[in-house]
């Protein structure tokens, strides 16, 4: 039977989900360890579990491969929930091992599809020594009652089954559809997709489920591709923008049609909810993200030698799906440089008077259109003195400018590409590669990144980021005949002035005071290459100002008119502009018209990089 590769692809998408869950359950099974506990037969089982399922559907795909390491590791978990005695560091760490090879298995066979067996010959390797440890533990069994001969895998295969050297009547294994059960002791079973057909018996009496649990046990997933809701999204901001072109249509102007209106409120209504159910679906906890800090967090400590735990709070806290896949890297560098850099050594720590454990809070919040993602470590801190002295050597700034440096000025220097404190190279740190990424990433989200820092206490990296990037809110405004629109996020502070404070300091170059300072004015007709109409006989005395920022940083930009704020579905931006700086794409108004969408912290990067105001665009 030739297998579709739809349900081949379905099925790795289980499997990776699997694998996540076996790697939290392994991650519990460590700390336990740590804490000199044994495992709990429920921890033990559930494992087990996971193993038997991703081997059983394995089978049932051709992936002879996955079988043979899950069932290597499923005998040895087999075992250990009868005897929890015999857990030690070695085991958990070919369970681990078990884990990360299946990832790879998986991984590639979704991108590189083969015959599903190992060709790797350290996955040979690796399957010996995990038989050889499932003989070592049953070996330390004592009776010969307790004696149990283990199942070794050959690499002898019929069709999709392998065959086994020996097994017991107690360990009689499933490979794929078709379960082979003891009557003493039936399994609990489950296929994903193929779910094996299981015989009726009667069920068992059962005490009544609590109203909450019933709910839960009622609450059903319905896996849907990622293509189809995009496709979803598109459509309802067609709707969104169609909703105000239709309702205020010019035609309509002059007519009395008040049964009209009160619909056209009502369908307003509703778009409105349709959108935000519609956003609603491309929303996932970013606990997903977190739970892999866990095993990054531990691998870390692991090769600097530190003692260190993570405690994470906010799992729950919701994202947009393409905002949420794309954080993982940074927090990736900024995890991995707490841990190298920011905490210090166990023996460091202690005759500083500080738990020679050392801690990285991970917390995520929804702050009104933002999430806030802060990582957080009670290490030494940020050496002030180390970073300028590295800035002035790699000739970022000078001596003489760096005693009147804010804190947050001096720590925006670790941002830059290739800065490094560290005094050595390793595999962690110290090739000039790291934050420099993570600024990159988040601005390529629209977000924000910010340090603080207390010498002797710790760091602490805020991740600012959108909700979502396929639907803003921003202030629509009007320049000469041109329809604009600023991100709501972006907009400090809005005023309408006098001409006459506008200081010019060369042509096309002005300034204007603002809360005891002079910020600098961009006028979009610099945008489009012509000279500035500010200040010419036949423009109006007063305008309105935008105050825009980003990091810190604020430029004026000048309109004619304010239109109001806006839901806007974004648009790729037409090759027409594609050689403009400081478009982020463009929109389709309520009155039809098309707008263009200001990409604020370009226009401010690059207006601050600029020496002379005429080359800022």
């Amino acid at each position: 039977m030739e297998l579709d590769r739809n349900d081949v692809l379905e099925f790795l998408a289980e499997a990776r989900e699997f694998l996540s869950a076996i790697e939290t359950e392994l991650l519990h099974f460590e700390k336990l360890a740590n804490s000199s506990k044994e495992a709990d037969r429920a921890t033990l089982d559930t494992l087990f579990r996971h193993f038997h399922t991703i081997k059983g559907s394995s089978g049932f795909f051709g992936l002879s491969g996955v079988v043979k390491i899950a069932h290597a590791a499923e005998n040895l978990l087999d075992f250990l929930r009868v005897h929890p005695e015999l857990q030690d560091v070695e085991t958990l760490e070919l369970l681990m091992e078990a884990h990360d090879i299946l990832r790879e298995l998986i991984d590639t066979e979704e991108t590189n599809p083969g015959d599903g067996d190992l060709h790797n010959p350290n996955h040979w390797d690796f399957l010996a020594e995990l038989n050889s440890k499932n003989e070592s533990v049953r070996n330390q069994t004592s009776g010969a009652s307790e004696e149990v001969k283990l199942t070794q895998i050959t690499a002898e295969e019929f069709g999709l089954f392998l065959k086994p050297a020996a097994s017991s009547p107690e360990e009689n294994e499933e490979f794929g559809l078709f379960p082979i059960q003891t009557k003493e002791e039936p399994k609990e079973e489950e296929f994903g997709l193929f779910a094996p057909a299981q015989k009726e018996e009667p069920a068992p009496i059962q005490q009544p489920l609590s109203q909450s649990t019933t709910k839960q046990a009622q609450k059903k997933d319905l896996r849907i591709d990622t293509d189809k809701l995009d496709s979803l999204l598109d459509i309802v901001g067609e709707i969104v923008i169609a909703e105000p072109m239709v309702t205020n249509h010019p035609d309509l102007a002059h007519l009395t049609l008040d049964n009209f209106h009160k619909t056209a409120s009502q369908l307003k209504k509703l778009v409105r909810n349709l959108q935000e159910i519609t956003l609603s679906l491309r929303m996932v906890p970013i606990a997903g993200v977190f739970s892999r800090m866990e095993r990054l967090v531990r691998d870390t400590s692991k090769k600097t030698g530190k003692q260190v735990v993570l405690l994470i709070s906010g799992g729950e806290t919701e994202i947009d799906k393409s905002i949420v896949e794309e954080i993982y890297d940074p927090l990736v560098h900024i995890l991995r440089n707490a841990i190298d850099h920011g905490l210090e050594s166990t023996e460091d720590r202690k005759e500083a008077g500080k738990d020679p454990v050392g801690k990285i809070y991970l917390e995520a919040m929804q702050s009104g259109k933002e999430v806030w993602i802060s990582a957080s470590d009670d290490g030494k801190g940020l050496d002030r003195e180390k970073i300028i002295n590295k800035a002035v050597k790699q000739g970022l700034t000078s001596h003489s400018l760096t005693s009147e440096m804010t804190d947050k000025e001096v720590w925006d220097f670790l941002f830059q590409p290739g800065f490094s404190t560290a005094n050595e190279v390793t595999d962690l740190s110290g090739r000039g590669v790291g934050l420099d990424v993570v600024r990159k990433n988040v601005s390529a989200l629209k977000g924000f990144v910010d340090v603080q820092s207390s010498p002797g206490q710790g760091t602490t990296f805020l991740i600012r980021v959108p909700l979502t990037l396929a639907i803003i809110e921003g202030m629509v405004m009007k320049k000469g005949d041109g329809f604009f629109i600023i991100p709501s996020i972006d907009i400090r502070e809005t005023f309408y002035i006098s001409i006459d404070q506008f200081s010019e300091l060369y042509k096309n170059n002005r300034m204007f005071p603002y809360r005891n300072t002079m910020i600098p004015i961009a006028d979009l007709d610099l945008l489009f290459g012509n000279d500035s109409s500010l200040g010419s006989p036949d423009s109006p005395k007063e305008t309105y100002v935008i105050v825009a920022e980003y990091e810190d940083k604020k430029l004026g930009i000048v309109f004619d008119q304010i239109l109001g704020n806006q839901s806007i579905v974004i648009k790729p931006i037409s090759p027409v502009f594609k050689n403009i700086n400081g478009l982020a794409g463009c929109t389709i108004l309520g009155n039809g018209q098309a707008g263009l969408i200001l990409d604020v912290r370009k226009l401010i990067s690059i207006y601050f990089h600029q020496q002379d105001a005429r080359n800022f665009v």
